[in-house]
């Protein structure tokens, strides 16, 4: 992680970073500078921040819960058909799996957002691979394609472990596993779109 990226984590973009738009653009960019530096000497640092702050709480629920805030970290320009594409894509596949704490409770309910999660998880894949695709003959996307293909990799990797976390849940009815599977797929979502995000903006 760069001195200035935003951390891979759903405490960062679901709290700090909303917050952070409250204030002035210099004093915004003074708070996330130093989380960012705090998270990079000491990983974790902003979730036991958060943690430290909502006390006596399920973290893990909390955060999935809040998973769907928009984020303009990883949020792409929606001047061009394709991006905008992208960030719908991104958001529903953030909203389906928010929703999970509530669904959960009603099997039938909850057998369908595991269909319909399935179903955004494929469609954000096919959209991401849309990209790579108009976009071969773009110097900005072929040298960082080492580094999309690796992001690409890693969301596939995310996604095929909250399946497995799926498989557990119905054999121990324990659903913290889904949980925090759920958020380390939105983690690696919002970190896939913000690898986008960055070529793009180097295109530009």
């Amino acid at each position: 992680m760069s001195s200035s990226e935003p951390p891979p984590s759903l405490a960062f973009s679901t709290v700090i970073a909303p917050l952070l738009n409250k204030f002035s653009k210099d004093q915004a960019k003074s708070l996330r500078d130093a989380f960012v530096f705090a998270e990079k000497q000491n990983p974790g640092f902003i979730h036991d921040f958060v943690a430290g702050v909502i006390q006596n709480e399920d973290m893990t629920e909390i955060l999935l819960r809040l998973g769907s805030t928009e984020c303009t970290e990883y949020l792409i320009s929606q001047d061009i058909a394709l991006h905008a594409l992208l960030n719908k894509k991104a958001q529903t596949l953030r909203l389906l799996l928010s929703s999970i704490p509530d669904q959960i409770k009603e099997r039938s309910v909850f057998l369908q957002t595991i269909k319909d999660i399935a179903q955004s998880i494929k469609d954000l894949l096919n959209c991401v691979n849309n990209f790579y695709q108009s976009n071969t003959n773009n110097p900005a996307v072929m040298q960082n394609k080492r580094l999309f293909d690796h992001q690409k990799k890693n969301f596939v990797r995310c996604s095929k472990a909250f399946s497995d976390s799926l498989r557990n849940y119905f054999k121990d009815n324990q659903p913290s596993i889904v949980f925090l599977s759920a958020n380390k797929l939105i983690t690696q979502t919002n970190v896939l779109m913000r690898t986008i995000k960055i070529i793009t903006e180097k295109d530009s």
